[in-house]
């Protein structure tokens, strides 16, 4: 994979009352470049970026062909943002079809909506649910004119991630055209003791309204509007396999005719080998629903 020139920016909350002309220009090696077209047809010169958005760290990585989409990419429990692009495939992929890929650094985030008395200290710091959908999209249709309303607008995550497609997906309508959900975990409450759920909700035995409210994506299902890409391999040690195969059935029961599709691998496990493989079926997935457009 061709290696690409990064800029960095710094954006807060604040930053939203500024007019775009302050920061559609930046200069990298003494040189400007193109401000972002309203078309995101973007021009050859332009470079990847990354981006400090409400002291969040997010990169952009933009097309050398035409532009056909956008993808908003979620990484796994404390993966770096920079893991799925030099990890595996995906980045390249998706670069060659022509599609913008936005990667937050989510870190160890599990998209809550909100935080509580009982939430880790040291995790309060990390985005949540409404960091993505209040903060940083809304960023996206100002400046990069993408993940707007009836946009080629895509969600793709792996492990906790795929936790985070479902969540965003499910309080986002019809935004996103499809997602992509690999080795995620969908209904916490048959895992009572996961260290994360409960370093983020307090114990499931003292605050089981937390956990089978609305961030809990299987009890909530019927807030999701979009078709997914489920997979999963059985022999995960991480997360249970039987949290795909009870999600997909749960969201395909509710939803047949949604085009839904589970996909089980047999020999694998939780890790790149397995989420590399994926790579085609999931950006031939997205293609069929690109077209219907």
């Amino acid at each position: 994979m061709s290696e690409k020139k990064y800029i960095i920016r710094h954006y807060t909350a604040r930053s939203l009352i500024l007019p775009t002309l302050f920061i559609s220009f930046l200069i990298l090696h003494s040189s400007f470049i193109n401000p972002f077209p309203k078309n995101p047809d973007l021009p050859e010169n332009f470079h990847d970026t990354t981006i400090i958005v409400g002291r969040i760290p997010v990169d952009f990585r933009f097309p050398n062909m035409s532009y056909c989409g956008a993808i908003l990419a979620l990484p796994g429990w404390n993966f770096s943002r920079t893991d799925l692009c030099s990890k595996s495939d995906f980045c390249h992929e998706a670069d060659k079809r022509g599609y913008i890929l936005v990667l937050p650094e989510m870190l160890k985030s599990v998209y809550a909506s909100e935080l509580f008395p009982e939430t880790r200290i040291e995790w309060r710091g990390y985005p949540t649910l409404h960091w993505i959908t209040d903060t940083l999209i809304p960023f996206c249709r100002s400046q990069f004119h993408i993940f707007k309303e009836g946009g080629k607008n895509f969600i793709f995550g792996i492990s906790t991630g795929a936790r985070g497609v479902a969540l965003i997906a499910g309080n986002t309508g019809d935004l996103f055209l499809a997602g992509a959900a690999l080795s995620g975990d969908y209904d916490q409450t048959k895992m009572t003791n996961d260290q994360l759920m409960t370093g983020y909700y307090g114990t499931y035995k003292q605050f089981k309204d937390r956990w089978e409210g609305p961030d809990n994506p299987s009890i909530y299902s019927n807030h999701l509007k979009i078709p997914l890409y489920i997979a999963h391999g059985r022999k995960d040690n991480v997360v249970p396999c039987q949290q795909s195969i009870d999600f997909f059935r749960k969201i395909n029961s509710e939803d047949p005719g949604r085009g839904h599709v589970l996909y089980l691998c047999d020999t694998c496990g939780h890790n790149y080998a397995f989420w590399n493989s994926q790579i085609e079926n999931i950006l031939n997935f997205f293609k069929k629903f690109r077209k219907e457009m």
